[in-house]
């Protein structure tokens, strides 16, 4: 028996490599698929709500 994908894997194999190529092209997208700027504002303003 085949082992399942997961849903993540499955969304992904709809997304061709040029349409990857032109996001990461405008931002810097890490491996989360969210901009770096964004992530670390969110981290930032996440430290300073639980640890204030």
């Amino acid at each position: 028996m085949s082992k399942a994908i997961s849903y993540y894997d499955w969304k992904q194999s709809f997304r061709n490599n040029t349409e990857l190529e032109k996001q990461s092209e405008k931002e810097d997208i890490n491996s989360l698929g969210v901009s770096e700027t964004f992530f670390k504002d969110f981290l930032k303003k996440w430290k300073n709500k639980n640890f204030s």
